[in-house]
């Protein structure tokens, strides 16, 4: 009986490390992407500027948004924005309010070039 209860513990250790390791999948900024402009849908004049496409940043998952922070969900998300704008050639990303999900964080922008 002592065997099987080290198992199940042995066992539970290893998901736990498992789903810890996952919680590490933060999106982390490039080093160019500093200069890629982050502005609120209040913010800005965007009709001098050339619309490069939508963007959708997420972060989080059902299996481990316990272990990160909202503050580093929200932070990957944009990071996540502005290497995918600066990917397609902008340097502005126009925010539009966050999408409501319990369990990740999830932006949605245009990319610009601005002058």
């Amino acid at each position: 009986m002592m065997k099987s209860t080290q198992s199940i513990y042995s066992k539970l250790a290893v998901v736990f490390a498992m789903i810890t390791s996952l919680s590490a999948c933060i999106t982390l900024p490039d080093a160019q992407t500093e200069e890629v402009a982050v502005l609120w849908s209040e913010q800005g004049d965007m009709d001098v500027c050339q619309l490069k496409g939508t963007l959708i940043g997420s972060q989080g998952h059902w299996y481990d948004y316990l272990f990160i922070s909202n503050k580093d969900l929200t932070q990957g998300a944009v990071n996540q924005l502005r290497n995918e704008a600066r990917d397609i050639g902008a340097n502005t990303v126009f925010l539009y309010k966050p999408k409501a999900f319990a369990t990740s964080v999830t932006l949605l922008a245009n990319a610009y070039v601005c002058p």
